[in-house]
């Protein structure tokens, strides 16, 4: 039998299922014809298809390196794509386009690359180029994406439902359409195009994955639960879906199967850094402290956590990840994330500031008179303003290590015994709020604060309440309401009081936002703090306000508030409560009076 006939037996082996003995087979002929490019290329495709990635990739890069092979850089470009190397792939989609620059199809690539690289701008100006002639959906669905990415939420949706109508059975926009709408929280639009995605291919991996979730979020764990494992049917080996399935145990409190999912993640991609931060917060939740830190730095990796924290690029390379560091290191603290976190990892700085003499703390101004003011008074040099260390490089020069304030957790919480019994924030004493103190002059019922509202976060409608949702508190006797909620809210709050029979004082000179001095004087001088999860409730429990907390769903609950008794070991001042116990009246009664 000559080669042709050999080969022409061997694909017919290998297409009727019978893979791996073909390609042995196949392998065999081409190393005895190594010059034959079109073997070389075909045994590179068998190669991909049988994941033997390492093996398909050389011998896509010798024909490409050889004889600048078109397919072999197509080909090439679409497992870089698939294994995340953005970069690589845009270098062959270039090199592709020099080749072929009138092909829509690898300008639709190319700007998809671009996408996935965060350079929304470039691939908009692709997609603009591609429709400049033609009605391509796909270039639609691209540009509405890079809207999506930056939050451009109404010319997504334009985009998308463009896209949709030149190709109205098309899952993918059905997707896109679908995220754009839960992003929003349109829940039920979002789910009806992800259920007509499902309708027109029920095996589809992407919209089992998204539909999931979608019901994650939704606070539909069971649910969610049921799609990621008709996802992972579909891709026995996807670790992401692993770790999804982890996080939907770890919001119904199945922990140790959490665990193992999770860990199940880790073992097959042991640098992802979303799996180790869903570990931490598992091991936070089971008291594990030692441990969880290990994992925790895993957010430091993540593109919300360098995108929040503007400073991250300038100070990465100096990055503390060791548990150790020499007493006499030049060390910079800077601020993690938002007021809130900042002032729960703010406890630690009294066990810093006593360990550390060359320390430099960047902190929100918001907070420098208080941190000024709470800890000891030689210290009071070692803070200074968020970025005018981290975003200035020569004062960067002089530091040895930077970490983020969330990382000394590694140092100084390590079992429950660590963390403080005693508040760590104090009250500024010569602060004078002559409004207040005329309000309490002649005020001996119980003093009540409400804060309802959590904004500018993913989960802030998660985490909010209306004040109608408080109702039972103004039944209470002998009681007298102050409104400590920042924000917009004065409509809202005006047309409350206007419908109901109730008074909640606003003090009209204190700024709630900007004046956290003089919002820590009202803390100090109320009986009782009611509010939802928010950065008035963190700097409460650090002043040792009296607290009640309403927790949030634990899907969209931070760490420190997400613990299966009613209490936080961040803050022994704040006791935390279920949204559904505030249609007890009694209950109400008794945790406010108590």
């Amino acid at each position: 039998m000559n080669i042709a006939n050999e080969l022409n037996e061997i694909i017919k082996e290998y297409n009727s299922g019978k893979k791996e003995s073909a390609y042995i087979k196949f392998k065999k002929i081409f190393l005895e014809n190594k010059e034959n490019t079109k073997l070389r290329f075909n045994l590179a495709v068998m190669q991909t298809e049988l994941s033997l990635i390492s093996e398909a990739k050389n011998n896509y890069k010798f024909l490409i390196n050889n004889h600048s092979h078109l397919k072999s850089k197509i080909n090439l470009y679409n497992i870089y794509l698939k294994e995340k190397q953005f970069e690589k792939s845009l270098k062959l989609i270039n090199e592709v386009l020099n080749e072929d620059s009138t092909n829509n199809l690898y300008k639709i690539d190319k700007a998809f690359v671009l996408y996935k690289l965060n350079r929304f701008k470039e691939s908009i100006s692709e997609c603009k180029s591609i429709l400049i002639n033609n009605k391509n959906a796909e270039a639609l669905n691209i540009w509405g994406l890079c809207c999506f990415a930056t939050e451009h939420f109404k010319d997504a949706s334009s985009l998308f439902l463009q896209a949709l109508n030149l190709d109205k059975e098309n899952i993918v926009y059905l997707n896109s359409l679908g995220r754009l709408n839960h992003e929003i929280r349109e829940s039920k639009l979002a789910e009806k195009y992800f259920l007509k995605a499902l309708d027109l291919n029920s095996n589809a991996f992407e919209t089992l994955n998204n539909l999931a979730g979608f019901y994650l979020e939704e606070g539909k764990y069971t649910k969610a639960i049921d799609y990621y494992k008709e996802s992972l049917f579909l891709d026995p080996k996807n670790s992401i879906i692993l770790n999804n399935l982890a996080k939907a145990n770890f919001s119904l409190n199945n922990l140790d199967i959490a665990e193992k999912l999770v860990r199940d993640a880790i073992s097959n991609e042991k640098n992802n850094d979303d799996f180790k931060k869903t570990l931490s917060l598992i091991l936070l939740r089971k008291y594990d402290f030692k441990n969880a830190w290990k994992y925790f730095d895993g957010r430091l990796g993540l593109s919300n956590f360098s995108s929040i924290n503007q400073s991250f690029k300038t100070v990465k390379e100096k990055l503390l990840l060791k548990s150790e560091i020499k007493k006499n290191s030049n060390l910079l603290v800077i601020r993690e994330q938002g007021v809130g976190d900042e002032i729960l990892y703010a406890s630690m700085y009294p066990d810093l500031l006593n360990k550390f003499d060359n320390l430099k703390i960047e902190c929100d101004e918001r907070l420098l008179k208080i941190y000024q003011n709470s800890f000891d008074q030689k210290y009071v040099n070692k803070f200074t303003k968020l970025g005018s260390i981290s975003n200035n490089l020569e004062k960067l020069k002089k530091i040895d290590y930077t970490i983020y304030a969330g990382s000394l957790g590694k140092f100084f919480r390590n079992d429950l015994k660590s963390f403080p019994i005693k508040p760590y924030f104090k009250k500024i004493e010569n602060y004078k709020d002559e409004e207040l103190e005329k309000i309490l002059k002649n005020n001996s019922k119980i003093k009540i604060g409400l804060s309802w509202k959590s904004f500018k976060n993913r989960y802030a409608k998660e985490k909010s309440l209306t004040l109608e949702d408080l109702n039972n508190f103004f039944k209470l006797d002998n009681c007298s309401f102050f409104n400590l909620q920042y924000g917009n809210v004065a409509e809202e709050l005006g047309n409350f009081l206007k419908d109901n029979s109730i008074q909640i004082t606003t003090l009209k000179n204190l700024d709630l936002f900007n004046n956290l001095v003089g919002l820590a004087n009202l803390l100090s001088n109320l009986d009782i703090l009611v509010t939802v999860s928010n950065s008035t409730a963190h700097l409460a429990g650090a002043l040792g306000v009296k607290t009640l907390l309403i927790k949030p769903a634990n899907h969209a609950s931070y760490h420190y508030w997400n613990y299966p008794d009613n209490n936080t070991p961040w803050y022994k001042s704040i006791t935390m409560i279920e949204k559904k116990n505030l249609n007890d009246f009694e209950f109400i009664k008794k945790v406010i009076l108590n």
